[in-house]
């Protein structure tokens, strides 16, 4: 028996800093584990166990990936059992009354004093890089503005309005007098990695009968029209998940409704994708919206602040790459576990609560 399991993040790298959505995805969770103790990559070991057993025992689950290290787990939430197990603290008002317990997991020591000290200073060394990405974020978050200046000049708002109205009216039917009140997830759609961007889209989107591939330019329309869609669908009612832009989290890059059994989402890059089923669908912004030739009339502009974004955006991959570097050495600088079963005993632990 195999359960379904999706994969995101909640918390990301962004030109706002360090940012985090996990709050939301809490909603209706009863039990919250918290690894609590050991080094990051026991953490990230007794996850990765976890999320083996629970795939065995056929549960439905959400897996939470770590924007430091893509392949590596933070967080797990057993949608069938209401319960969630973390890497890392989370406070009240995200656990948002649920149950939370903390599951120890036994500390090991520095091989030395000078092992001691040096962890400390890859500690800080690890921090200053990603303070550094962060910067570079933030400068590539200026020239992205720049960016869509140029297209926010020639947008025809008037037929933006009108062609969100019509995909509103298409996708998100009126709900009945009785309807409930939704519940809105907000995720990031992907992450700046230190492997640079990661998304899930297609784990996300596969089992969805109708996926809208919106097209356009930077500044465009593409997260205006989607906000207007996820304010919709929760007006009438509908339960969606929100996934932002791992760049800006002030903007929106798609919207699921699963009861509506669709997803619309930003298809440009870094997460460009075609349609490769029957039913998939494309709508270009730049067609529908945006003065033609406005690409032609502006190419040296559009070349230089495509070039400044893309350098800022690798030297921020670069500090990311490096402050990843900086932890990975850290663990060598413990001494070894010697009870090789104690993942197996922490994962033990957290199953036979639930």
């Amino acid at each position: 028996m195999s359960g379904q399991t999706i994969r995101y993040f909640t918390r990301g790298n962004t030109a706002k800093g360090f940012y985090s959505l996990l709050e939301t995805n809490l909603q209706g969770i009863e039990q919250v584990f918290i690894l609590d103790g050991g080094t990051e990559a026991d953490r990230k070991a007794c996850m990765e166990q976890l999320a083996e057993r629970c795939l065995e025992l056929g549960m439905n689950m959400e897996f939470i990936h770590c924007a430091s290290d893509p392949d590596a787990l933070e967080g797990i939430i057993m949608m069938d059992k209401k319960v969630a197990v973390y890497a890392f603290s989370i406070s009240s008002k995200e656990t948002a009354g649920a149950n939370k317990q903390y599951v120890a997991i036994p500390e090991r020591k520095p091989l030395s004093e000078k092992a001691a000290q040096e962890i400390t200073e890859l500690i800080e060394q690890a921090n200053t890089a990603t303070r550094k990405a962060h910067s570079c974020f933030r400068r590539a978050l200026d020239v992205h503005d720049e960016w869509e200046h140029i297209y926010i000049q020639v947008l025809d708002q008037r037929q933006a309005n009108q062609l969100t109205a019509s995909i509103i009216q298409q996708l998100i039917p009126p709900k009945d007098k009785d309807k409930t009140s939704a519940i809105s997830k907000h995720r990031f759609l992907g992450a700046a990695t230190p492997k640079g961007a990661v998304d899930f889209i297609n784990n996300l989107t596969q089992d969805l009968n109708h996926r809208y591939f919106i097209k356009g330019r930077p500044g465009s329309g593409k997260s205006t029209m989607m906000k207007k869609i996820a304010a919709a669908a929760e007006e009438q009612g509908y339960d969606l998940e929100v996934y932002h832009c791992g760049f800006d989290p002030n903007s929106v890059d798609m919207v699921i409704v699963r009861e509506l059994n669709f997803a619309i989402f930003d298809s440009t890059a870094p997460h460009e994708y075609f349609p490769n089923k029957p039913s998939d669908s494309i709508i270009d912004l730049y067609e529908e919206i945006i003065e033609e030739g406005t690409d032609e009339k502006n190419i040296t502009k559009i070349s230089d602040v495509a070039d400044q974004y893309s350098a800022l955006m690798k030297t921020a991959t670069r500090y990311l790459a490096e402050s990843k570097r900086y932890k990975d050495q850290i663990e060598a600088l413990y001494e070894k576990r010697k009870d090789p079963t104690m993942v197996s005993h922490v994962c033990h632990h957290i199953l036979q609560k639930i």
